[in-house]
């Protein structure tokens, strides 16, 4: 696992490897262990490296026989083993890494090696005979690349923070993505927070040849839906498949973990590999005190722990865990408001103390069937037909007059929206669902000044997933919408951000190749049937796992900021977003965002995730676009609202 990152000058001036030392410096805690620089005059690439496999050969750049070839890699090729053999009857290998089969491969079969890929990766190749440099992210987008294209020369990295440290980039927000942040609470690709800054698209390649840029997508996902007969195979050959996917992702030459939250995905991936490895498994979990104990799954982490013999550590939270946003915010470099986030780098840090790769649980959701939301657009399809004003007249107005749940339990949010918004066509129905604030709310959200209240932007994203295959069922649709958008520019980045600045790689067994595209021949009903949720996973499970944690309800890896905000932290939210500050900021309108806050506070409603929001960006704002150092600012405020 390392951070990558490079330079291609379109005019043929020769690259300074001073500049690659600046882009690779900011990007230390993604390699801790060793940093290496290649430059064949105009291009130039650089890396920090986080030893996992071939600690003492492994040194990047990793070059071919004739010094021809030259690759800068990211990730984990599990595969690399079984390509190696076949590629060693015409190559002489000089390392035992995974990254020295990228270009002896490359050699044999061209660009269409990528395909052959089983592993979560970024990488750039530089082929020195053609003079052209190949720029590649994984199917899935476990990875993350960034690229900008200014003036003569194109540049790229693992981390936006790297591309910002060139003289060449002015910091500009794209109101795009602006508007998109505040649909979805993430920015989806290919924007980022950055004017001029994109994201490369996962499944893609880019080609620069000849000073010219070329996008090609090597990868997509198709739901097949197609009939698998009976459900004793399915689970069957789901299992072995499962497993196989575990197995791969065992390869390292330093100790491994797993985080283990005691939800079906964690508890699955322990499992197996307590039965594949000699020693008991190091797992992670997180715990709170008795206030939240809705959110505090330790007891159902133990139940695994102990069944399968690892060696367990809990970790406990409280509110002042907040201290550290100033930190998981500069390491995210744009605005991202998924409050697991926070949990992330407390648990990676801590995680890191002890192992240098861990396993997660994250994708199990997405292929699986596992998110509330998708139960509630199963029963869209029958509440469209309750008569309309019976649902506007009687059910609306009763639900949507309830008081929000005092105790961190989402059910009354989330009946709210369903009465909202699922008697829609389901394509608007599932936007309106996954946006935190809908067009009404962004109308009034923006400053007319900004010409966002109306932007269109964020459901022409969404509507592109959504209707990429209009022949797709419409629960397909949904799968493929997630995996393409929240599951990439949420949650994975996070992950990678959040475990990267802590140096530590996560691996996530789910999101395997064959895994992935076995679950999307799996009929949606057998993912999502009636109410149950995960329904094939958990009868694959049903006779391996305990029975409690088959039918556990889903609370996701989140941190009880919904109480935190109406008690401990209350008056923190009030001095940090205040109304000098975000008039200040000249995006927003002042009377929306304080009656939001105080609709919160009230328990009119949950909008801990809105309020959560406007914070991140307001705090990132002040980093990146204000450059200001603001961790002493910020606790001052944090001790100030503790006193009041």
């Amino acid at each position: 696992m390392c951070g990558i990152a490079g330079i291609y000058r379109r005019k043929g001036e020769k690259v300074e490897k001073s500049l690659l030392g600046r882009m690779c410096d900011s990007m230390r805690h993604r390699g801790p262990d060793d940093e290496g620089y290649y430059v064949d005059h105009n291009v130039g690439l650089c890396m920090r490296r986080l030893s996992i496999i071939d600690l003492k050969k492994g040194k990047q750049p990793i070059h071919n026989e004739d010094e021809t070839i030259w690759v800068v890699f990211n990730g984990e090729i599990y595969n690399f083993r079984e390509l190696r053999k076949d590629l060693e009857e015409k190559h002489s290998f000089y390392t035992n890494t995974d990254t020295e089969v990228l270009v002896h491969l490359y050699e044999e079969h061209g660009e269409k090696f990528v395909r052959m890929l089983n592993g979560m990766f970024a990488f750039a190749l530089w082929d020195k005979r053609t003079r052209v440099l190949y720029i590649v992210r994984d199917r899935v987008g476990i990875k993350p690349l960034y690229y900008t294209e200014l003036d003569g020369m194109f540049l790229f990295a693992s981390e936006i923070k790297s591309i910002l440290e060139t003289p060449f980039m002015r910091r500009e927000i794209d109101l795009d993505a602006l508007a998109c942040y505040f649909t979805f609470l993430y920015t989806p690709a290919p924007l980022t927070m950055f004017k001029g800054i994109k994201k490369l698209l996962p499944g893609h390649m880019l080609i620069l040849e000849n000073g010219k840029v070329e996008l090609k997508q090597y990868w997509d996902i198709r739901y097949t839906a197609r009939n698998r007969g009976k459900l004793s195979a399915l689970t069957e050959e789901f299992l072995e498949t499962f497993r196989a996917s575990v197995k791969r992702q065992l390869i390292s030459d330093v100790p491994i973990g797993a985080f283990l939250s005691g939800g079906i995905d964690s508890s699955a991936i322990v499992t197996v590999m307590s039965e594949l490895l000699e020693e008991p498994v190091e797992t992670f979990s997180i715990g709170y005190g008795k206030e939240e104990a809705y959110y505090d799954e330790r007891e159902d982490a133990k139940l695994i722990a102990t069944k399968c013999h690892t060696n367990h550590h809990e970790f406990i939270v409280k509110p002042d865990i907040i201290c550290i946003i100033p930190k998981v915010v500069k390491a995210l470099d744009e605005p991202l408001a998924d409050a697991s986030v926070i949990l992330n780098y407390y648990i990676s840090e801590e995680t890191r103390k002890y192992v240098k790769v861990a396993l997660s649980g994250l994708g199990g959701d997405e292929l699986c069937g596992g998110y509330p939301r998708y139960v509630g657009m199963y029963l869209a399809g029958f509440y469209k037909y309750i008569p309309k004003s019976l649902r506007e007249n009687l059910i609306s107005k009763i639900v949507l007059n309830f008081r929000d749940s005092t105790g961190g339990r989402r059910f009354m949010d989330r009946a709210k929206r369903f009465v909202k918004y699922c008697a829609l066509e389901p394509e608007d129905a599932y936007l309106n669902l996954i946006s935190s604030f809908d067009k009404r709310d962004k109308a009034r959200l923006f400053n007319s000044s900004v010409g966002l209240e109306y932007s269109d932007i964020p459901e022409r994203i969404f509507r592109n997933y959504f209707s990429h295959d209009n022949n797709a069922l419409a629960m397909n649709r949904v799968f493929y919408s997630d995996l393409k958008m929240y599951l990439v520019d949420d949650l994975l980045t996070l992950t990678d951000k959040m475990s990267m600045a802590n140096s530590l790689e996560i691996r996530v067994p789910f999101l395997d190749n064959e895994l992935v595209e076995f679950m999307a021949s799996v009929p949606p009903e057998m993912k999502v049937n009636k109410l149950i949720k995960k329904y094939l996973f958990k009868k694959a499970f049903s006779e391996i796992l305990p029975r409690e944690t088959i039918s556990k309800q889903k609370k996701g890896f989140s941190i009880p900021l919904v109480l935190w905000f109406r008690e401990d932290l209350r008056e923190f939210i009030k001095l940090f977003l205040s109304k000098n500050r975000i008039e200040s900021l000249g995006f927003f309108n002042w009377d929306f965002v304080a009656d939001l806050i105080d609709r919160h506070f009230m328990g009119k409603e949950n909008l801990f995730s809105q309020i959560w929001g406007l914070l991140s960006f307001c705090l990132w704002h002040a980093i990146y676009i204000e450059n200001k150092e603001v961790e002493e600012d910020f606790m001052e405020i944090y001790y100030r609202g503790r006193k009041n």
